[in-house]
């Protein structure tokens, strides 16, 4: 496996690891569950920047292509999560 698959993979997993708990957290989704929803604050805010910041290093270290992959990755992953979320929430609703 080339170091760029190796990267991309290494800070995709870092990125999704951080978009977890926010996508688990999420306010919309839980009131439309019906659920207490938690009040956003800074864990919220960091963990979101925090999700950002295995691409900023692949940036700063040159590694565009693994950049471009993770790019893609995260952006999948993320969708397909909060996709999964809401047919989960769906399937639950009364």
């Amino acid at each position: 496996m080339s170091a760029t698959y190796s990267l991309a993979g290494l800070a995709s997993l870092v990125s999704l690891l951080l978009l977890l708990p926010i996508a688990l957290r999420d306010p919309k989704r839980l009131r439309s569950l019906r659920r207490a929803a938690p009040k956003p604050g800074v864990e919220r805010k960091l963990l979101g920047w925090g999700t950002l910041l295995p691409g900023v290093a692949l940036v700063v270290m040159g590694q565009w292509p693994a950049f471009l992959v993770w790019l893609g990755v995260v952006t999948t992953v993320g969708w397909l999560l909060v996709n999964g979320l809401a047919w989960q929430g769906r399937a639950q609703s009364p």
